[in-house]
């Protein structure tokens, strides 16, 4: 992945990897490296976010998506405050990385994917304990 720096046609190389669990399947995390000695920063994208950037601009607020001009990458702008960096991601990996993330939980039947299940009525249990 390609970090942009502002204000200059400059860029760094870094680390970055994709994330993705049944427990969580309406999100993709996203975590890379900006010191390679540090902490990794992880964002959570939208799943579907992820998918329709590869063909256009999607996103409002603090995270934006969509295809370079050539096609074969795509842009991801993180935001946070009146900060923000852009990224350049090769395409064709991320797209490898969503149809294998479909295989295991096609898209619209997230709600239904047994991590998730599991989660949500623990949470509904718990939350009816309470009451």
């Amino acid at each position: 992945m390609r970090l942009h720096v502002p204000q200059s046609q400059a860029y760094v190389s870094i680390a970055a990897f994709l994330h993705y669990s049944q427990q969580d399947p309406y999100a993709v995390r996203f975590r890379f490296w900006l010191d390679p000695v540090g902490d990794p920063v992880a964002w959570y994208i939208g799943r579907d976010l992820l998918r329709d950037g590869l063909l256009h601009l999607v996103g409002e607020g603090d995270v934006q998506i969509g295809p370079d001009h050539s096609l074969s990458a795509i842009l991801i702008r993180l935001r946070v405050d009146e900060h923000s960096s852009t990224m350049t991601v090769p395409r064709q990996p991320v797209a490898e990385f969503l149809q294998r993330t479909a295989k295991a939980v096609p898209y619209g039947y997230e709600s239904q994917a047994p991590g998730f299940v599991d989660l949500r009525d623990a949470a509904l249990e718990r939350l009816s304990s309470e009451l």
